[in-house]
């Protein structure tokens, strides 16, 4: 068994996929961000099915599911470190 400085989390505390940061025009004529300060807004990019998506993340959860979506990456990280780890256990000579 590898030991990790990872703190596990719950796997019902993550959230697949990655954050991205969309900055958009909204079209308004005298809106500032058609003077280049652009509206800002959190996505969490992901495939279903083979196929990509992007699920918009009202500012009020942005703090939440950017946690989320670092326990799923630390969690992801550990599985991979386990499983090389374990398959030199077996490979080694």
């Amino acid at each position: 068994m590898v030991k990790s400085n990872v703190r596990m989390s719950v796997v019902d505390d993550v959230i697949r996929g990655s954050c991205v940061v969309m900055r958009r025009t909204c079209g308004y004529d005298n809106c500032r961000c058609t003077k280049g300060h652009k509206h800002r807004s959190l996505y969490v990019s992901q495939y279903d099915k083979g196929s990509p998506r992007m699920i918009y993340i009202p500012k009020k959860n942005e703090k939440e599911v950017k946690r989320l979506v670092a326990n799923y990456k630390m969690i992801k990280r550990a599985i991979y470190k386990a499983s090389e780890s374990n398959l030199m256990r077996f490979t080694a000579k």
